[in-house]
Parts: C-alpha cells; sequence; structure tokens
C-alpha cells in the first residue's frame, strides 16, 4: 500500500514535467512510485530490489551501496526530486544515513561507507568519495571523533566541486537540524533547485528545512547541463547500523532552452507555480 507521501509524490513531478516540456520535447524525468520494476536503473555496492522498494544498505556495518537512474538528467537549469525514505532494523543506536547526489563522475559510482554516506571520502579509513559531485546528505550520526560536523540528525549540502566530495563541515554549503530520520516511519523530502538557489523541504512543509545559494552550472562539469542522479548510503561499525530503504523517487529538470522557447518557459513556470499553490 502507498503511503500518503508516495500517493502525493509523482503530482509535483508530474506538474514540473508539463512545465518543462514547453521547452523541450525529449526530456530525461522519470518517476517511480514504487520499486516493483528497477528498469532505468544502476545499483552499485549493496544497493538491490527488495520487493517493490530500494534496500541502499542492509542493517549490516561497512556497507556502501548507490542507485542511480541511468539515463543523464537536466540539471543546470532547475529542478525537483522528490524521495520517500525510511530506516529499519537499527542495530545498537542505528547508523549512518542516505543522501541525494548530483554527479557527473560515473554511472557506477560509489563513495566511502560509514559518515561518508556513500557519496563522500571517509578521512578516517582511506575511501575516496565522488568526483564532480553535490551531495543532500541527511546524516543520523555524530562523527565529530573523526572529523568536523554539525553532528547526528542534520541535513547538509555537501561539495568540493571537481575534487572528491567530503563530509567535513568545510565542504558544507549550509547545514540545518532535522528530527530523527531514523525513527523507523516513512519520511518525504523534496529539493527543488532554482539556479542560484536550493531549497530541502521535509514531511511536506511549506517552508525549507535548509536554503543554499549555489549554482550547480558553474560549480560542476556538466554534460550539456546533464548528470547522472541518485542515492547514496552507507553504515558504520557492526555495533550501530541501519538498514536503509528507498520507498519512492522522482525527479524533472528543465532543459537548456532553445531559442524561442525562454519565453513560454517563463510563461510556463508562473502558470505551474501558481498551480502549486493552489
Amino acid at each position: 500500500m502507498k503511503t500518503l507521501a508516495q500517493t502525493r509524490l509523482a503530482v509535483p513531478a508530474v506538474a514540473a514535467l508539463a512545465v518543462c516540456a514547453l521547452g523541450s520535447s525529449a526530456l530525461a524525468n522519470f518517476n517511480y512510485s514504487d520499486f516493483s520494476t528497477t528498469a532505468g536503473l544502476n545499483m552499485v555496492g549493496v544497493a538491490k530490489q527488495d520487493a517493490d522498494r530500494i534496500l541502499v544498505t542492509p542493517s549490516i556495518g561497512a556497507s556502501a551501496g548507490a542507485v542511480w537512474a541511468v539515463q543523464k538528467q537536466n540539471i543546470s537549469h532547475g529542478f525537483d526530486a522528490y524521495m520517500t525514505i525510511h530506516i529499519e532494523d537499527l542495530q545498537g543506536i542505528g547508523a549512518d544515513g542516505m543522501a541525494l547526489v548530483i554527479q557527473n563522475s560515473a554511472v557506477d559510482a560509489l563513495g566511502g561507507g560509514g559518515g561518508a554516506i556513500g557519496y563522500g571520502t571517509n578521512p578516517t579509513f582511506g575511501l575516496a568519495g565522488i568526483e564532480n559531485s553535490i551531495a543532500v546528505a541527511f546524516d543520523m550520526w555524530d562523527n565529530n571523533a573523526n572529523w568536523p560536523e554539525p553532528g547526528n540528525n542534520h541535513v547538509t549540502v555537501q561539495t568540493r566541486g571537481l575534487l572528491q566530495n567530503s563530509p567535513e563541515l568545510a565542504y558544507s554549503l549550509g547545514n540545518a537540524a532535522t528530527p530523527d530520520l531514523s525513527d523507523g516511519a516513512n519520511h518525504y523530502i523534496h529539493v527543488n533547485y532554482t539556479p542560484g538557489i536550493m531549497s530541502v523541504y521535509l514531511d511536506n512543509a511549506l517552508t525549507p528545512t535548509l536554503q543554499v545559494a549555489v549554482d550547480i552550472g558553474s560549480l560542476l562539469s556538466l554534460d550539456n547541463g546533464q548528470a547522472w542522479v541518485g542515492v547514496t548510503a552507507a553504515t558504520g561499525g557492526p555495533w550501530n547500523a541501519q538498514a536503509h530503504v528507498l520507498d519512492s523517487f522522482a525527479f524533472s529538470g528543465c532543459p537548456v532552452p532553445t531559442p524561442g522557447t525562454a519565453g513560454l518557459m517563463a510563461l510556463g513556470g508562473l502558470v505551474g507555480f501558481r498551480r502549486r499553490r493552489n
């Protein structure tokens, strides 16, 4: 049975798709209300299909996994990403977290385990991070004993531009405290990017939990404005681990405007914005 968040997920994605369609008839958007099929997805590391969901990591220590949309997505002119996640099978007090990642490194990219959450370099264990990437990370473990960070239960936007990504505080564009996302409940995440600003919404809130200033098109080396989009996760030691479950995933990105479509896209964006507010 779909959760309320899963049912609502498809609506804004389709609305955004309709707006972007004014600029192009060939969009690389996706909408998985569940994972009864994983066609078009590449699972890396320990990630696997589990019935109609994706188990990004099991509750086993020192695990890292990722799932990527095989087709590159339109990034540089804005996007909306939606996912429903939940955490289960806690060992000890659980660890470590999940991340939405935009990267133009490889379709089978995978970063370090533990507090690197599958996207970054783990400086304690020497595990390499994903190059040319930006991550919206939901960190559920306090790694301050290993490197500076805001502590457990926070969301942060992490990037080192073209270099290997890192979970260290020095490479955070901004962070904010979150509720305990490892409570076993389904949590709905919406990331909206308009060139210049990224907003992160939790559980259908009307105001963002976090907003950061960023221009991804300038920060990363993209392929004609496109990159791979996916979700990563990781666990730490064997005594504190958790299963990271992805229940739904959708993405809608606006393409690079072609001559003569810019005005139509602006008009469409205004209409789409008004409809979303209604």
